[in-house]
């Protein structure tokens, strides 16, 4: 019994421990850090100083952007009244402008009737003439004669009072031999025997024999107006309608028609 004791308590003997001091590395020291050094004083001040300057700068800065600010609200406030000093010259130039176009129209239609009056003028003054065309040309001619012999042909019943009633007879423009003869205008002092003439010509056979042809002495105004008149005269006529011109406008059926209604 007390062999069993002893056998499973042997962990219990004494075991000899080796010296492991020898092989064992000491570990190094650990540095420690040196405490930062205190500035001096006369690095703060050198700091102050320049912060100082930095903000003295920034303050100039600041300065230098308030005087630009004020600069720009001047230049603002004089850019701002010229603004306004245009615009009222504008409003007042617009207004003279309104005005002078009531002036410019009331002068073009006092021109307007002006001019009207003095064509009307013009071709009340045309209405004792009459016009030749077709008639050869020679040297030496005295026109007068020349016309008196075909109106006479043309109104035998007149023959005797042509030489009273015709004031002047003379070719219209300078003589060109190589161009056609230039045409006769006739101003008659009788207006009655200026008309009785100008309907004897409308169906006369002596004209259509010898070519000739007598017209009105009509204003460029008239003849521009008759031109334009002509086609309703034409197809008037043509559907058996009485039609025809007095003076610048249009007769068709006893309806006045002028080249503005058209």
């Amino acid at each position: 019994m007390a062999d069993n004791v002893k056998r499973v308590h042997d962990y219990a003997k004494p075991t000899p421990v080796e010296d492991l001091s020898m092989d064992c590395t000491p570990l190094s020291d650990t540095p420690i850090n040196s405490p930062l050094a205190k500035p001096s004083n006369a690095a703060i001040l050198e700091a102050i100083e320049r912060l100082g300057k930095k903000q003295d700068m920034f303050m100039e800065k600041l300065l230098q952007i308030e005087r630009s600010v004020a600069s720009n609200s001047t230049l603002i406030s004089e850019l701002a009244i010229k603004v306004d000093s245009v615009t009222d010259k504008t409003e007042r130039a617009v207004v003279k402008t309104d005005e002078l176009g009531v002036q410019v129209a009331a002068v073009i239609a006092e021109n307007k009737h002006l001019w009207e009056k003095v064509d009307d003028l013009d071709a009340y003054k045309r209405r004792w003439n009459l016009k030749i065309s077709g008639v050869p040309e020679e040297a030496g001619e005295n026109v007068k004669m020349v016309a008196m012999d075909i109106f006479s042909r043309i109104s035998p019943g007149l023959r005797d009072g042509l030489q009273t009633s015709i004031d002047v007879a003379h070719r219209i423009g300078q003589r060109d031999p190589d161009a056609f003869p230039r045409r006769i205008i006739v101003q008659f002092l009788s207006r009655t025997h200026r008309d009785r003439i100008w309907l004897d010509s409308k169906n006369s056979e002596v004209l259509r024999q010898k070519g000739i042809k007598i017209t009105e002495d009509l204003t460029q105004r008239t003849r521009e107006a008759r031109n334009k008149l002509w086609p309703l005269v034409s197809q008037a006529r043509r559907e058996g309608k009485r039609a025809g011109f007095k003076g610048s406008f249009a007769i068709i059926d006893g309806k006045k028609i002028t080249a503005d209604n058209m």
